[in-house]
């Protein structure tokens, strides 16, 4: 039996630009490239034999030295581990160059490709035989790798990708993956990567394809679990299973806060919801508060927020409530209020204020009255 991780988009030295903390982005960043290490070790003690990194293992074109040098280090201490390195549309630096210049040849465990097919056989510890393939997309070959792509049936193939998956042609597009033209092809499994979501599915009647996913989240658009596919092999069969393996989560949670009165309230409400759904001191939360709210309940969301930022790693507040305004309680008020709010109401029915500009243009209003009314009394 064969043990192989399928990882991609760790994009480590990533600017975390959707964390403004500085100090918080830095640790961040930091957690990212443990991640890769961490993953390594695991493998090391699972028995695993082959590590695919299905493209973005960096971010950005220039690589810090940390980043490079760790990387190449923890390549360089496991020579009984093979990583196999496809570039994707992030890994646009020179990280294989640098790494030949630092250790004088790219030593055999770390193997990579181009534009063109390259296969390679991943002999296993009690024999079992992977046929690893991958390539490179650009526009120029797109179109042309699916043809080109020969594999013997008779074996275990796993093929290797960057792109997006479609089932239209990939033609002139160097970021799609044509799933129709790879299919019948002998695929055992087609370990992708672009997609920061983790996926499993069905690519024909013999093979599977899948993104690992981003294995670490670094913004709200990369919630959920992370982690990485655990490719095993026995004989002839080959089966999938994600791996949760993230330090941090990222969520988006939606609160209710009907009926709630006020900051204190919100934030009581808010941490049941997190209760609730898992979230941990630990991890990342943006929460988005809905619900119906009389006019004269506000919330202070800069409080709120000064308040919960010591709870979470990171915290993030959106107040998308609706506010509920009753025109009929003010039909018959004499009053300048009155009046006032009589007036917002036609305005809205003619369609020049929504609902909710108008219950803060009246919840405005009705302050500036109250004032002026404290003014004229003293």
């Amino acid at each position: 039996m064969m043990k192989i991780i399928h990882t991609a988009d760790l994009h480590l030295d990533s600017r975390l630009e959707l964390i403004p903390d500085r100090s918080l982005a830095e640790e961040r960043r930091n957690e990212l490239l443990l991640c890769f290490r961490n993953m390594v070790a695991y493998a090391v003690k699972e028995g695993v034999e082959a590590i695919l990194i299905a493209g973005d293992l960096f971010d950005v074109r220039k690589i810090s030295q940390t980043a490079r040098d760790a990387v190449i280090g923890v390549i360089v201490n496991n020579p009984d581990l093979k990583f196999y390195y496809l570039r994707g549309n992030h890994d646009e630096g020179s990280f294989v160059e640098e790494f030949r210049a630092k250790t004088g040849e790219l030593p055999e465990n770390f193997k990579t490709f181009n534009e063109s097919w390259t296969s390679y056989e991943l002999i296993g510890k009690d024999q079992t035989k992977v046929v690893i393939s991958g390539a490179e997309i650009t526009k120029r070959n797109n179109s042309l790798l699916p043809e080109e792509l020969q594999m013997d049936e008779n074996e275990v193939n796993i093929v290797m990708l960057h792109g997006m998956e479609s089932d239209l042609s990939g033609k002139g597009d160097g970021e799609i993956i044509p799933l129709r033209d790879y299919r019948n092809k002998g695929i055992d499994y087609l370990a992708l990567g672009h997609i920061h979501a983790p996926k499993i599915a069905t690519l024909d009647a013999r093979g599977k394809y899948g993104y690992s996913g981003c294995p670490e989240g670094r913004g709200f658009d990369e919630c959920g679990s992370r982690g990485f596919h655990l490719i095993t092999v026995s004989g002839r069969d080959l089966s999938v299973e994600f791996v949760p393996f993230a330090k941090r989560i990222v969520y988006d949670l939606e609160v209710d806060v009907k009926d709630a009165d006020g900051s204190d309230a919100v934030i009581d409400r808010i941490k049941e919801t997190a209760l609730s759904g898992g979230v941990r001191p630990d991890d990342l939360l943006k929460v988005r508060l809905c619900g119906e709210k009389e006019l004269d309940v506000s919330f202070d969301l800069t409080y709120i927020k000064t308040i919960l930022d010591a709870e979470f790693f990171v915290f993030r507040i959106k107040d998308e409530t609706k506010t509920i305004i009753d025109y009929d309680a003010f039909a018959k008020d004499a009053s300048l209020k009155g009046e006032f709010v009589r007036m917002i109401r036609e305005e809205t029915e003619a369609g020049n204020l929504d609902e909710e500009s108008a219950a803060e243009v009246i919840r405005t209003g009705i302050r500036m009255l109250c004032q002026e009314g404290k003014i004229q009394g003293n």
